[in-house]
């Protein structure tokens, strides 16, 4: 180790390990194809001989992916706009500025998308990423240690985290992640005068403007992180180390502007035409788990046995957002690396920004097994712009950085015998070994052969309008249109935003699953009719294709049964009348009949003296006192757009989910004997209450038992108008009042 090195490590001196000469600059190249090998063995033993149909992952985020690689050379070959489109959410169409557009892998990867086509594109890259991340901190630990083999282990322990085998599953805008340890490297450099204020500059700007091609949310997090650590060097090292601190901030700014002057086009996007309203996901689903930081998901080795299991399967999000596990082995060397360099400033501030990078990604609220517990510091940000669309679990990018940092420091300067270290490396890399199975990292890539063999040109006119079934995240329909070169169009898609107008449409709930839809054929009517559907493309293997089908036969379409989809070809000026109904209207109505149902269902549970602390929509759903045909998942976390259960002091709290013009009049009928409203929840609503308009939020309604009962008692005696018109004379005429006794 360098003099250097060691002075850093001690806090004597420098804040940056130097080295005079690079012995081990050789090897570098050996180190990163030593990563590559490793992510080959774990990702790619699954995918020989089936390169171009089987993926990486799982679910729809990497076909979407896919489907971006394609749309930036195809937006570039035809000198279209690649931030507006109207190929998915036709007519309307879509800014792909807020979405997980990866411009900067779609560029790269157009040679590879012109001779291997667009899934083995995103293997490739999915599959570099990991290393990339690894070397990268590899990098950096050396910098820090001046220690070659302490250094591999800490970029390992980065690049194959439990938080990067989680997204590398489907989020390939997550694992793009390599341009953060640079940026500490460079900075280093800096502070040790190796390179120049000017070069210092530029080279940041390059990062960060890779990195936002990469993700905007990373740059966001590391310009937040950044700031941080920043601060809290300035207030931990010592005079020397300040003065040389302070002078990054100047060539930090410069390059923070030139980044923004050659990002200048893509900000003009992200903030011209406005941006989405409130967080695109909810923070408190996507948050760290107490007890998710020692028992893992199936990414690791061992989270597929049982006991793990069951617990895991508790957590909020999903198992790509599950990266929080760290698990008593890295655990204990945390609070070892502590209690070794803790006198030191070095040792206190990643110290620190571990546990900040923790508390961040715990989110707004503490969750235990899925239980939501007190609030926490995030909560302070978390209605901020911008930040607000940060996922919270996302901070263990950094907390897993700062462990490698760690390690490379404690094996670099720790005086135990090699064999010590030896033992103690094995075991923190079986700690976080991944899942050993090659069936479970890919996934086979289905797709009608209406789609590959040119049948769509025949059944579909250039740039029709389709509505692809499944809808969203629950099918491959974006991969449908890239397989067609960009032919037809599709009310619809998976882009991780949709816009407000589609997302309003009571439809789309029931497309996403949630069978508990009144009216489903009036409302595909309306949808159809709204977006201009020219066909209907559905997919029999879908698992909600049954009643899909029901709902479909109600248009009076005779569906063609074509290589592997249903198609249900619209004649032109079908369903004239529903195209010109107010879409708050047809929202109104559905949200009203759903409500009316459910309070109604409420009304007889407590009538017949059932237990008013069970209440719940499995209850009702068992009682038969919902309608039949609606489905309640009781799986935990599981998507509903409802829900009931009591409230405090006797009282029942009834939600439902819509745009503030569609719940108003639910708002108005029941103000007068509700014992409170909320909207947006749990936001309590008064008169002068002005929630905004073009967002999809919860309405809590809570009634004391008195009150509920005669609200259902009057939906019985004097039905509310939804209950007595037909659809499309209901909507233009509105709910209109009722008072319930």
């Amino acid at each position: 180790m360098t003099a250097s090195a060691r002075n850093h490590l001690t806090g004597q001196s420098h804040c940056a390990a130097g080295t005079d000469a690079d012995p081990y600059r050789w090897r570098g190249a050996a180190i990163f194809g030593l990563y590559l090998a490793l992510s080959l063995i774990y990702f790619a033993r699954g995918l020989p001989g089936h390169f171009g149909n089987y993926m990486i992952g799982r679910e729809a985020d990497p076909p979407q992916t896919m489907w971006f690689f394609n749309w930036w050379r195809f937006s570039l070959a035809h000198w279209l706009n690649p931030f507006i489109t109207d190929f998915v959410w036709a007519p309307l169409g879509i800014n792909l500025a807020w979405t997980t557009c990866v411009p900067l892998p779609s560029l790269i990867s157009i040679p590879l998308q012109l001779t291997v086509g667009e899934p083995a594109t995103y293997n490739i890259i999915a599959m570099l990423m990991l290393p990339l991340a690894a070397f990268s901190a590899f990098l950096l630990c050396r910098r820090v240690t001046g220690a070659f083999w302490p250094s591999v282990l800490g970029g390992y322990v980065f690049g194959f985290s439990p938080y990067l085998l989680g997204q590398v599953l489907g989020h390939l805008v997550c694992i793009a992640v390599f341009p953060a340890p640079l940026i500490a490297l460079i900075a280093l450099k800096r502070l040790d005068d190796e390179i120049s204020a000017a070069r210092f500059a530029v080279m940041l700007a390059a990062l960060l403007v890779a990195q936002f091609l990469c993700s905007v949310e990373l740059f966001a997090t590391i310009t937040l992180v950044g700031g941080f650590s920043l601060v809290l060097a300035l207030v931990l090292f010592d005079s020397d180390a300040r003065i040389r601190l302070r002078r990054l901030i100047i060539p930090i700014v410069v390059g923070y502007l030139i980044s923004t002057a050659l990002l200048s086009p893509y900000f003009y996007y992200l903030l011209a035409f406005g941006q989405p309203s409130g967080p695109i996901w909810p923070p408190s689903n996507f948050c760290a788990d107490l007890i998710g930081f020692l028992v893992p998901r199936h990414t690791i080795w061992w989270g597929s046995a049982a006991f793990a299991t069951a617990i895991s399967r508790r957590f909020a999000g999903d198992i790509m957002e599950n990266g929080d596990y760290l698990g008593v082995v890295l655990i204990v060397f945390v609070e070892i690396f502590r209690r070794h360099f803790w006198p030191t400033p070095a040792g206190k501030f990643l110290t620190i920004l571990f546990l900040a990078a923790i508390i961040a990604a715990i989110g707004p609220t503490l969750h235990i097994a899925g239980v939501q517990g007190f609030p926490m510091p995030w909560r302070i940000f978390e209605g901020l712009p911008l930040i607000e669309n940060i996922l919270p679990v996302r901070f263990m990018m950094y907390a897993f950085l700062f462990v490698a940092v760690m390690i490379a420091m404690w094996f670099a300067t720790s005086a135990a015998r090699r064999l010590t270290k030896c033992v103690a490396a094995a075991v923190i890399l079986a700690s976080i070994a991944p899942n050993p199975h090659a069936s479970f990292w890919v996934s086979r890539l289905e797709i009608p052969s209406f789609f590959t063999d040119g049948s769509y040109a025949k059944e579909l006119s250039p740039r029709e309008i389709i509505l692809p079934l499944p809808w969203a995240q629950k099918g491959n329909s974006m991969y449908w249109q890239l397989k067609s070169g960009m032919y037809f169009r599709m009310a619809g898609g998976w882009t991780g935003i949709s816009p407000f107008e589609f997302a309003r449409m009571p439809v789309a709930k029931y497309f996403y699953g949630g069978i508990d839809l009144p009216e489903a054929a009036d409302q595909l009517k309306a949808y159809i009719a709204r977006f201009g559907v020219q066909a209907v493309i559905a997919d029999p293997k879908e698992a909600n294709f049954e009643s899909f089908k029901r709902t479909l036969a109600s248009l009076g379409l005779a569906p063609l049964n074509e290589k592997g989809v249903w198609i249900y070809n619209i004649p032109r000026d079908s369903f004239a009348a529903y195209a010109k109904l107010p879409a708050a209207q047809v929202e109104a109505r559905a949200d009203a009949l759903r409500f009316d149902e459910i309070l109604e269902g409420a009304g007889k549970y407590l009538a017949d003296g059932h237990d008013l602390s069970k209440l719940s929509p499995l209850e009702l759903k068992r009682l038969d006192l919902i309608p039949r045909d609606w489905l309640v998942d009781a799986a935990p976390h599981a998507y509903t757009d409802w829900q009931i259960a009591s409230a405090p002091g006797g009282q029942v709290g009834i939600i439902t989910v819509g745009s503030y013009e569609g719940l108003r009049p639910l708002i108005e009928r029941y103000r007068a004997i509700a014992s409170e409203i909320e909207y947006p929840a749990p936001t309590r609503w008064t008169s002068d209450s002005r929630p905004r308009l073009d967002v999809i939020k919860p309405l809590m309604v809570i009634f004391d038992s008195v009150h509920l009962a005669a609200a259902a008692r009057s939906l019985r005696d004097s039905p509310p108008p939804e209950r007595t018109t037909p659809f499309v004379a209901g909507v233009l005429s509105g709910l209109g009042p009722s008072n319930p006794q």
